[in-house]
């Protein structure tokens, strides 16, 4: 008598399916934050490569006109043929509008075609003379803030924005 019920007992557990659901939602709700977790990283990576490009675009609209922030834009500053002020101010306008993602060390600006004149010793940092084609460059490492996407990744990415242009005939240093 005592083992038909405990037969019972077992035959009603098989047909009680009340822990599935909590099993289900366990597997779904782990889904479901993994995938949000991705998005969330794969928008802050498009934010920063969508900022990159906006910031360089920006220095590069600057850069060709071949103003500066001073009037000095084709004089060296300082000791040991430093770049000049139209240098440093197109650097500075790409990490200003890069809203604190690079610094300065990050950027290159350099006269690919044209004369490419180096007022002052430029080296390879050169703003380039009117009618010179321009590149200006920067780079970012992205690391992921998520762990599990960080894995698929490899760890970080790094990727290069750059803007390619033409400066204007403007007025050359004397």
């Amino acid at each position: 008598m005592l083992r038909s019920k405990n037969w019972k007992m077992i035959g009603r557990f098989k047909r009680d399916g009340s822990g599935s659901s909590m099993l289900e939602m366990a597997f779904s709700s782990a889904m479901f934050v993994l995938l949000m977790m991705a998005t969330i990283d794969f928008g802050f990576l498009y934010y920063t490569k969508v900022t990159m490009q906006n910031a360089v675009r920006q220095a590069a609209r600057y850069a060709i006109t071949g103003n500066c922030q001073s009037g000095t834009c084709f004089n060296t500053t300082g000791t040991n043929n430093s770049p000049s002020d139209r240098l440093n101010t197109i650097i500075t306008t790409v990490v200003n509008y890069s809203f604190g993602l690079i610094t300065s060390s990050n950027v290159t600006v350099m006269c690919i075609s044209g004369s490419c004149p180096s007022y002052g010793g430029y080296g390879s940092n050169n703003a380039g003379g009117p009618g010179d084609t321009i590149e200006i460059t920067a780079t970012y490492t992205y690391h992921p803030f998520f762990l599990y996407p960080a894995k698929w990744m490899g760890g970080s990415y790094m990727y290069t924005v750059r803007s390619v242009f033409k400066n204007e005939q403007f007025q050359p240093p004397s």
